[in-house]
């Protein structure tokens, strides 16, 4: 039996490469075990529960705020209660929609008396209402449940400094005296029949 004659370019071959019984190098190992090893003990020595002041050194009270926040003003989000719950009907640019839900920009509701935007705000209204001269017949939800006082004043202070207006902000007193006063109310304002006394 004849063997096939090896050529010239076979003959330049190398074997084929192959692994002894150690085919990642021990270094190589030897640091990953010893990564493993750290991770495990550094979790078992360490204690999620570590003091606030040994992080950015802020403590729970600098988290807290301020009481009654700058200038009187609220300390929640006006402007995340506003995107959540108002710019649906109103517009995230204030302008609403014409003939049902009116615009927030310019409006004298918004702009007037802060006891009467935080009665519309914690009732709500139902009924023709005239904004800017124009009429909308929509229905506003009442927030009385849904939002405490110091939510119903942020976000009444952020539609006071939008889209043009430059009313002051409204304190979270304002809407507690403003929910003392009607507390007995439980139907929504009639438009203007009945806001147009409370101006």
């Amino acid at each position: 039996m004849s063997q096939t004659p090896v050529t010239r370019q076979e003959g330049r071959e190398k074997d084929d490469p192959y692994e002894l019984d150690t085919p990642i190098p021990v270094p190589v190992l030897v640091v990953a075990a010893a990564m493993v090893a750290f991770g495990m003990s550094y979790i078992l020595v360490s204690s999620p529960d570590q003091r606030a002041e040994l992080g950015d050194q802020r403590t729970l009270a600098d988290l807290a705020g301020a009481p009654g926040g700058k200038q009187g003003a609220a300390k929640a989000d006006g402007a995340a209660i506003f995107a959540a719950r108002c710019a649906a009907c109103h517009q995230a640019n204030g302008q609403g929609l014409p003939g049902v839900f009116p615009p927030l920009a310019g409006s004298e509701w918004v702009n007037g008396k802060p006891e009467l935007l935080a009665s519309i705000l914690l009732h709500g209204v139902q009924g023709r209402i005239t904004v800017k001269g124009t009429a909308y017949d929509g229905v506003m939800p009442a927030f009385r449940d849904q939002l405490d006082d110091d939510a119903i004043a942020a976000v009444a202070s952020y539609a006071r400094s939008q889209w043009g207006n430059t009313a002051p902000v409204i304190a979270a007193g304002t809407v507690g005296s403003a929910r003392a006063q009607s507390a007995s109310r439980s139907a929504p304002w009639k438009g203007d029949a009945e806001l147009a006394a409370l101006r």
